[in-house]
């Protein structure tokens, strides 16, 4: 629900991407359910296939950007707010 689904997990690690996976321990066939998604009763909302509205023109015209924080983890270096810029 806000991770990526089995499928792609299967790929990284088929293709070298991900280490440390054993694809014999992973579910085969069976629907695979996120015990902590159906806990919290995890949903997102879809992801438009295409950009709505109008795109910017020119480098940097439009950069939108998300922070959150503060984590109750901090990172190796003491950091615990995140900030993230998507150049449109």
């Amino acid at each position: 629900m806000g991770h990526i689904s089995l499928d792609i997990v299967k790929k990284l690690v088929s293709n070298g991407f991900v280490t440390g996976v054993s694809l014999e321990t992973m579910p085969s066939g069976d629907p695979f359910f996120c015990e902590s998604c159906i806990y919290a009763k995890g949903t997102r909302k879809p992801v438009p296939k295409s950009i709505q509205g109008k795109r910017a023109e020119e480098f940097a015209g439009k950069v939108p950007s998300d922070l959150w924080g503060p984590a109750p983890v901090s990172t190796s270096s003491g950091k615990k707010y995140y900030i993230t810029f998507t150049d449109d």
